[in-house]
């Protein structure tokens, strides 16, 4: 499975947090969490993790599903 990068954003705009919160919260630079969002980022386990909790969804929630 593979991480879906848009989903993400989505769920950050639905919190109404800016990338300057998250960044802080995962105590990365505002430049790096934006990486993130673009996907030119693998996350690691440990900040999908906090990323999650920040976020108030399951990592599983994170994860492209394709039924095709």
């Amino acid at each position: 499975m593979e991480i879906s990068y848009l989903k993400i954003k989505e769920y950050r705009e639905q919190k109404n947090h800016s990338p300057d919160y998250i960044a802080i919260q995962m105590d990365i630079s505002v430049k790096n969490y934006e990486k993130i969002e673009k996907g030119f980022v693998d996350l690691k386990l440990s900040k999908l993790d906090k990323l999650a909790k920040i976020l108030g969804v399951k990592k599983s929630e994170f994860f492209k599903m394709d039924y095709e």
